[in-house]
């Protein structure tokens, strides 16, 4: 079930229909990079990175989850020049680096049913 999924999540799949690179969405989810999306443990590992972007560096200070959900509740067209210095803290927060091991972990337990993906050695 991919409802409810940001087309990020779905390979860039508007960007890639907007140039003519998906004829087909049957074809298109049937495709080496879904493989994740289809993995029973997937949904478990969404719950998991929702939760470590739900926590903070530093004790009192929001998380970058908290900071996206305030910039949305104030104004639902986020300026250009605000989502790069969100995604410029979110580049040099624990959060990010524990996302990532989290995904490597996830890829690596599961290497023999998701072959397509590279591990952090290979990335």
């Amino acid at each position: 079930n991919h409802f409810n999924f940001h087309e990020q999540y779905l390979n860039s799949m508007v960007d890639r229909f907007d140039s003519g690179l998906i004829p087909d969405f049957f074809a298109y989810f049937r495709e080496p990079w879904s493989l994740l999306l289809y993995h029973d443990r997937f949904p478990e590992l969404r719950r998991e990175i929702v939760e470590l972007l739900g926590q903070s560096d530093q004790p009192g200070e929001q998380s970058i989850s908290e900071k996206v959900c305030q910039m949305i509740d104030e104004d639902l067209t986020v300026e250009e020049k605000t989502r790069l210095s969100l995604a410029e803290e979110y580049a040099k927060s624990l959060a990010k680096t524990a996302v990532e091991n989290r995904l490597f972990s996830y890829l690596t337990y599961n290497k023999y049913h998701l072959p397509h993906y590279a591990g952090q050695n290979m990335a």
